[in-house]
C-alpha cells in the first residue's frame, strides 16, 4: 500500500495543523506560568498559522477533487 502524492500532501498538511495547534496552545501555557509576552506571542502567532493552514487545506482538498479521480486499486 502505497500514498499517492495527493494522499500524502493533505496527509502533510493535517499534521502541520495538528503541530501549529500545538505549539500554540505550548506557547499560551507557557505565558500562563512565566507571564512572559514572548510566549503569548508564539501561542497566538501559531495558532494563526494552524488556522491559515487549515483554510489552505480545505482550498488544495477542494482543488485536488476537481482534477482527474486517482486509480484506486
Amino acid at each position: 500500500m502505497s500514498l499517492s502524492l495527493r494522499s500524502f500532501h493533505l496527509f502533510f498538511i493535517a499534521v502541520s495543523v495538528l503541530l501549529a495547534v500545538w505549539v500554540g496552545a505550548w506557547g499560551v501555557q507557557s505565558y500562563l506560568t512565566t507571564k512572559s509576552v514572548g510566549d503569548l506571542a508564539l501561542g497566538m502567532i501559531f495558532f494563526v498559522l494552524g488556522f491559515v493552514l487549515l483554510i489552505y487545506g480545505r482550498s488544495v482538498r477542494k482543488k485536488l477533487r476537481a482534477l482527474a479521480p486517482e486509480d484506486e486499486e
